[in-house]
């Protein structure tokens, strides 16, 4: 009641009942009074904690992708020498890819559908 008169005094209304975006690709369902647990994901329905539980597990499988390159490197050239590790030098740059995009791409999605009440007003 207490932030709804508060933006009714500053002028805000609430927002209305219905899809909002908060990520690419990815609405989540505004009540008129707190976001719910229903996400649309790529055209597909699914709860936000299975969401964020599943973009969790892509995180760490991209995190485990990066450093099996780096450990394929560190071994091939321990093994084989200098021309080997000169000519596997692209793992540690994939590796080291891998790991920073899933950091970065499944933070923002996991930020985008919180799991704490909020408004579409509130993320403008």
């Amino acid at each position: 009641m207490a932030q709804a008169l508060v933006r009714l005094v500053n002028g805000v209304s609430p927002a209305a009942p219905g899809w909002y975006d908060v990520h690419r690709q990815t609405q989540r369902w505004w009540d008129g009074r707190q976001w719910t647990e229903n996400v649309i994901h790529h055209g597909r329905p699914i709860t936000a904690t299975a969401l964020r539980a599943a973009t969790t597990r892509m995180q760490w499988m991209w995190v485990g992708v990066g450093v099996a390159a780096w450990v394929a490197f560190l071994v091939f050239s321990f093994a084989f020498g200098p021309s080997a590790a000169f000519a596997l030098a692209a793992l540690p740059v994939v590796g080291t890819a891998a790991i920073v995009a899933a950091a970065i791409t499944g933070s923002r999605l996991i930020a985008a559908v919180p799991p704490t009440p909020g408004s579409p007003i509130d993320a403008r």
